[in-house]
């Protein structure tokens, strides 16, 4: 599971994707730094939407979807080895995946009743894109949407959860976005987990908990952890 992630440095992530797709792909001017961004954000992603090919645009984190006879609902992620047969998923897995860039994301740890954050980033923290689908919207007004893929973890996210989002280093960027369909060989070996050598993770501060929370104190170093209070010693009243 993947619901938040922290793009503060969105000009270098493009840079990163515009260098590994060899285009000039146009810095998203409207995009402040974040450094918690949730479910229904409206973010930067490079997608394929017209014949002029990839190019940056603002779309709103989780896909409208419905299963079985419930209600839609918005999903932030899709798991990569059901994504390509359920019928949720699989159209937009086959002909609309595109590039979350990110510059990394977060997790929790649950330890004597209180959860803490810990940041996933790539080594000397080198910007990334998630392994994305998106959906095109049926307002005019409203932007497209976007689901991030996750795939089982490596043995650094592993200690923390059991899916990990599906990361994309540059030389795997161009594999990746497109409009036809991938091989089962080939999808299969891009939603891999990363090589753990590849990344870092450190615990932060649990003011990103909280949703609302943004700015540079999201990454800030970690509180005290909380001591679980001793039991009180019973009586003994020798009865």
């Amino acid at each position: 599971m993947c619901v938040r992630y922290t793009l503060h440095k969105s000009d270098a992530a493009i840079a990163v994707i515009a260098r590994s797709l060899g285009r000039k792909l146009a810095p998203p001017g409207w995009a402040a730094p974040k450094y918690n961004l949730t479910l229904t954000n409206t973010v930067p992603v490079v997608a394929i939407v017209s014949d002029l090919g990839p190019a940056v645009y603002g779309m709103r984190w989780g896909m409208s979807t419905a299963f079985g006879d419930g209600p839609p609902r918005l999903w932030p992620n899709a798991m990569a080895e059901k994504a390509v047969k359920s019928p949720a998923w699989r159209s937009a897995t086959a002909k609309r995946r595109c590039l979350v860039p990110a510059n990394g994301f977060y997790e929790w740890e649950t330890a004597g009743g209180v959860k803490y954050p810990h940041l996933f980033t790539l080594r000397d923290e080198e910007p990334f894109a998630f392994a994305g689908i998106w959906s095109k919207s049926s307002d005019p007004d409203e932007p497209e949407s976007f689901a991030i893929l996750t795939t089982e973890p490596n043995s650094v996210v592993g200690r923390y959860h059991d899916r990990m989002p599906v990361l994309l280093p540059a030389e795997l960027m161009p594999r990746w976005i497109g409009t036809e369909p991938l091989s089962p060989e080939e999808f299969q070996s891009l939603t891999r987990p990363l090589d753990p050598a590849r990344m870092a993770e450190r615990e932060v501060s649990r003011y990103v908990s909280k949703s609302g929370h943004d700015g540079p104190r999201c990454q800030a170093g970690p509180e005290p952890r909380q001591t679980p209070e001793a039991p009180s010693p019973q009586l003994d009243l020798g009865l």
